[in-house]
């Protein structure tokens, strides 16, 4: 189970705080935060990791301060053949706005894609795309603090969500970010149920567990992206913040 924290305009001065695990099975292949230019005229440029399986990605950061995330719903039958989901969020990234994204999800994106969840946010508005079997639903966010997993956002049905959820609201979002930063990668670290490795935040398992983590912070006069490539337990963040300064302007 993947996990995104989201501090969606609570922290002064920097509406967009992202905190997030990604949960894999350690045979697939990625890389660390690139950038990406399309080729396509007024399409945005972007910062994210890559997927080397299926080229996508999981989440990422374009030129326009858009960040889009997406985690992946729990469903017993997935249909081969359709089309990745992480391509789904490289072609949000290209949006200009957390709206265009929504607009250029078009009617029925379920059938397209297996069972997911997006979270798309640009510091003004906040989306949450929830793709089911049955249908896909479209929610706005309010301005508050946000986890999303492999159910919906702030499931109170999901006993890790709500955990995750309560000792984000325990955060100090008035700190100075390098304070927030470190204490949101502790939470991104953390195992309170050593028994139940699934439970965690942090997840280890022999074949599959949290691969990387990142803690992005988005604002007008200030802006950051660490990243690991293993476990936050494990591995100390990167700084990648060079790779938004080198996003080409609209």
């Amino acid at each position: 189970m993947c996990t995104l924290i989201l501090l969606d305009r609570v922290v002064p001065g920097i509406p967009t705080v992202v905190a997030a695990n990604r949960d894999e099975f350690f045979s697939r292949p990625s890389a660390p935060p690139a950038l990406f230019v399309s080729r396509e005229k007024g399409r945005a440029a972007f910062v994210a990791p890559q997927d080397l399986e299926a080229g996508g990605t999981w989440m990422g950061v374009n030129s326009r301060g858009l960040f889009v995330g997406l985690t992946n719903r729990s469903a017993d039958n997935l249909e081969t053949g359709r089309r990745s989901r992480g391509l789904l969020v490289r072609d949000a990234l290209g949006c200009e706005n957390a709206d265009r994204v929504i607009e250029e999800l078009g009617a029925d994106p379920h059938r397209v894609y297996n069972p997911f969840f997006l979270v798309a946010t640009d510091g003004r508005r906040s989306w949450h795309v929830a793709g089911r079997p049955g249908g896909t639903e479209i929610r706005e966010l309010e301005p508050g603090v946000h986890v999303i997993g492999n159910r919906d956002a702030d499931d109170p049905a999901s006993a890790k969500v709500a955990e995750i959820r309560s000792a984000a609201l325990g955060l100090d979002t008035g700190a100075p970010l390098a304070g927030l930063r470190d204490s949101l990668v502790a939470l991104l670290g953390s195992h309170p149920h050593p028994a139940q490795p699934l439970d965690n935040p942090c997840v280890h398992t022999p074949e599959y567990g949290t691969r990387s983590a990142s803690v992005i912070a988005l604002g007008p006069e200030v802006r950051g992206y660490w990243a690991s490539d293993a476990a936050p337990c494990k591995a100390k963040l990167q700084n990648y913040t060079r790779l938004l300064d080198e996003l080409p302007q609209p």
